[in-house]
């Protein structure tokens, strides 16, 4: 008796992680208010009345449009263009095909052809098929038909892009980023559109996600799994007795320079009084501010950008709160306690040369940079080699 419910599990439940409270909660309360809204700008719709009765698939339409708003089923093209491409294919297999069980079978097959074809799958457009079928072979005129599903359209499109963005954590439409674009904190990514492309390809079968959702829970995945297998954290790098250079806002970016050459480093911490850090200073920074010269010596107009202004006022940076990468700015900093795979997925965007790490009060511990990465990565694979071979 035991392999049955074994069965059952494997083949009729599905393998799908539940919803959170929360988000049930979310969900629940999206589709309450939604479906209000909804019925509301129907009744104030500039339509005939008879045009204004909620149509039945409006109501699948609703649960995927607040418990599924990230779905790929439930983005504007999918749900405009499946109702209103079924809609009118419903009604005429309503009219010209004679009465029997093939009017149903043909305007749902017409639909989902024509809806994949045009990539605007939308579960209930099948529905909708039916729905203007039935109605086509009840004698319904064509245009109070396709006014009513065209104002269901437009309420439900309204309500759903007022409840979903006002609500916390959602964001309607999702928006797609372009498959050519590079995502930001990835340089070069782990997994890239192309190859995601490629195995969409290879699967041949539709499925209910966003492609950059993919792409997305692959490398949290990756991630999860870099945390668990290396599991140092940022702390673990910093030598405690080699204190890290860094300079203050009001230091002259002369000195900054200077220390920057002495120290051998691609970037300082900006510090206040309590060794806060409020910035950082990179050598790509000097070097976005100069200009050679006609002569295009890139030294000399170094050094005359580094040298004081006698005068009081000054077009030009004199100290490195001037000219420093601010938070506000989009620098980040990472905790003694994070993980190193947080500072590699920030240094791997390519927006800043070196992380600072801070301790529990925001105060500077030390600075690393992608060579102490990289460092830290060959010790641990020379370690487990040396594991293996014992």
């Amino acid at each position: 008796m035991s392999a049955l419910p074994s069965l059952l599990r494997r083949y009729l439940v599905s393998d799908a992680p539940p919803l959170s409270r929360a988000e049930r909660w979310r969900s629940t309360l999206a589709g309450f208010a939604g479906l209000l809204l909804f019925e509301g700008v129907l009744f104030v719709l500039p339509v005939a009345p008879d045009e204004k009765h909620v149509l039945a698939p409006l109501g699948a339409t609703s649960v995927i449009l607040f418990a599924l708003p990230h779905s790929p089923l439930a983005q504007p093209w999918s749900v405009i263009g499946g109702l209103l491409i079924a809609a009118p294919v419903g009604y005429a297999c309503g009219c010209w095909l004679p009465a029997g069980p093939w009017v149903m079978a043909c305007a749902l097959a017409a639909s989902l052809w024509l809806t994949a074809w045009a990539r605007c799958i939308h579960p209930p457009a099948g529905a909708m098929a039916l729905t203007m079928a039935a109605a086509a072979s009840q004698g319904l005129s064509f245009e109070v038909s396709m006014f009513s599903v065209l104002a269901n359209t437009i309420a439900i499109m309204i309500a759903v892009m007022v409840v979903n963005n006002g609500v916390p954590g959602r964001r309607y439409p999702q928006g797609t980023p372009p498959a050519a674009q590079v995502r930001e904190h990835l340089s070069p990514p782990a997994l890239s559109h192309r190859d995601l492309a490629a195995a969409l390809g290879e699967i041949d079968s539709f499925l209910d996600v966003r492609e950059d959702d993919l792409v997305d829970l692959y490398e949290r995945t990756l991630r999860r799994a870099f945390e668990r297998m290396h599991g140092v954290r940022c702390g673990d790098l910093i030598e405690p007795d080699t204190p890290s250079p860094m300079v203050e806002f009001a230091t002259p970016l002369s000195e900054a320079w200077l220390l920057m050459r002495r120290a051998a480093v691609d970037a300082l911490p900006v510090v206040d009084r309590s060794r806060r850090v409020i910035g950082m200073l990179a050598l790509e920074d000097f070097l976005r501010a100069v200009t050679p010269g006609t002569e295009g010596r890139l030294g000399t107009a170094m050094k005359a950008f580094l040298s004081a202004s006698p005068a009081s006022h000054s077009d030009k940076a004199e100290v490195v709160g001037q000219m420093m990468r601010e938070p506000r700015n989009g620098l980040k900093t990472v905790h003694t306690s994070d993980s190193v795979a947080a500072a590699a997925e920030l240094l791997a965007g390519r927006h800043q040369p070196a992380i600072a790490v801070v301790d529990t009060e925001n105060r500077l511990v030390g600075m690393l940079d992608r060579g102490d990465l990289v460092a830290a990565l060959y010790h641990r694979v020379q370690i487990a080699d040396a594991i293996a071979g014992a």
